[in-house]
């Protein structure tokens, strides 16, 4: 099939968060799979300033807003894994964030009317049209509800699938916001969305509503979701489409990731010879300053430090860990202030067992992987997660809260690969790490364990071949 991917930013031109992994990596899994993918971002200033080589401007426009119009220009980048367009759009993109911004919904409703805009400059000079559209997170949803209602006798006929990468950020805008996109509450007021986002307009809601199939990250968050308890409130409009809500977990790089090639470790190893390990363990401990005694427990953490990531409980157990456990731990990561100072409090008093960096290091968070022993994620919700998958394939056991991703990667138990635990409350966090110290004493126990997870399969080509079905699910839904 031909389909058209729409994201706020790709890996590895630019990259907040897992939106951009995904739509570096998907694409180029999907193409493998023989479909012709194109993909299509916004061209922030930062590209400009880089330098990044591109082709064009091989079309030009104007976009409407409100009573206004801004100018865009497409430019194309060529020799990546997919054909890649770029929106320069200046009144929205030429600026140094990405997002954040007080405008974020102009920004983003003028990123939409450019990609209905490259829609008609693909079919009319390109001559290639779109069977479906992937629109991931709300920065792209007005796109579905372009194609739904204002663009639908041009392209209505195309199938729609909305992705929904984190549901807590909505796009929730001023209700002005309505006009200045040139749309109605049509369709939100149908679905019973009228009265429960009165006084807002929300980008995420339009393209749950108007979404032929809509997916997230995870068969479990697609659950979550549709409760009270995750469905940031939206979870009623999502229980009215279940038979259109998918959970696909999504793959990492293997090759990116690959304990074997990564040039970033101080030995090379794999599940067959894993023997570079220790090295690598020894290193990690000299890294952070840590007393470089192999055998012992070294746990760790790569971590964006926010309140979602379940950073209370890592706070909370540290005083167990360090009075009853003999377990070093290493965390790599930034965000939050409030974390920053905790855990660089944390390392200052307790040097030998506990080593902090502040700010994100990709290289420094492999050797992490490569060196720890096992890896913590606590998260009070987590749509997918990849840390977990990455620590998998580097033979780090991941120890996670049952929820999302998390719950569909990590199983405990004879024929399991790490630690889990479900309530919210550090008993629970202290006894499944409590549950991964004791295995660890089992050495050849231990080493079958950290094994099984480095053959796992977490590549990019199972989520393929599951979004290669929903886009049939689409057509059939749109009637083509």
């Amino acid at each position: 099939m031909n389909v058209l991917f729409v994201a706020a930013e790709v890996d590895p031109l630019v990259k907040t968060g897992g939106l951009a992994d995904v739509a570096g990596a998907l694409p180029a899994a999907l193409r493998a799979a023989e479909h012709d993918v194109r993909v299509v971002m916004p061209r922030y200033r930062v590209l400009r300033e880089r330098g990044v080589p591109m082709e064009g401007p091989v079309a030009a426009s104007f976009l409407p807003i409100g009573e206004w119009a801004e100018e865009q220009r497409v430019w194309r980048l060529s020799g990546g894994a997919a054909p890649l367009y770029l929106l320069d759009i200046p009144a929205a993109f030429e600026r140094a964030s990405i997002y954040g911004e007080g405008d974020d919904h102009r920004r983003f409703i003028l990123f939409a009317r450019g990609v209905m805009d490259l829609m008609q400059y693909l079919r009319e000079v390109e001559g290639w049209q779109p069977d479906v559209v992937h629109c991931n997170d709300w920065h792209a949803a007005l796109v579905i509800n372009y194609i739904k209602t204002f663009y639908a006798y041009t392209f209505g006929h195309i199938a729609t699938v909305f992705t929904i990468h984190n549901l807590a950020y909505q796009g929730a805008s001023p209700p002005e916001t309505l006009s200045l996109a040139g749309l109605s509450e049509r369709g939100l007021v149908e679905n019973g969305l009228g009265p429960r986002i009165a006084g807002t307009f929300n980008f995420m809601a339009r393209g749950i509503v108007f979404g032929d199939v809509v997916t997230t990250v995870s068969p479990t968050y697609a659950e979550e979701i549709m409760t009270a308890d995750y469905g940031e409130g939206l979870d009623g409009v999502l229980r009215a489409k279940r038979d259109r809500v998918v959970g696909i977990l999504n793959g990492i790089d293997t090759t990116v990731f690959d304990p074997a090639t990564d040039r970033h470790l101080a030995a090379n190893y794999s599940a067959g010879d894993p023997l570079g390990r220790v090295m690598c363990k020894v290193a990690l401990q000299r890294e952070f300053a840590l007393p470089e005694v192999p055998d012992r427990p070294l746990l760790g953490v790569v971590s964006r430090l926010v309140e979602q990531k379940g950073l209370d409980l890592v706070e909370a157990v540290m005083p167990w860990l360090l009075r009853e456990t003999d377990a070093q731990l290493v965390l790599l990561g930034s965000g939050q202030a409030q974390w920053q100072d905790t855990f660089s409090r944390i390392s200052a008093a307790h040097p030998t067992r506990v080593g902090v960096r502040i700010g994100f290091d990709a290289a420094l968070a492999q050797r992490i992987y490569a060196g720890s022993d096992c890896f913590l994620m606590p998260s009070r919700f987590e749509p997918c997660g990849l840390g977990q998958m990455i620590a998998l394939r580097y033979g780090s056991v991941p120890i996670v809260r049952a929820t999302g991703g998390l719950n569909d990667t990590v199983q405990e138990g004879y024929e399991g690969n790490g630690f889990r635990f479900h309530p919210y409350e550090a008993r629970y966090f202290t006894d499944a790490i409590g549950r991964a110290l004791a295995a660890y004493r089992d050495e050849a126990g231990w080493a079958v364990l950290r094994e099984r997870g480095m053959r796992e399969d977490n590549s990019w080509a199972h989520a393929a071949n599951r979004y290669g079905r929903v886009y049939e699910a689409a057509r059939w839904v749109r009637g083509a």
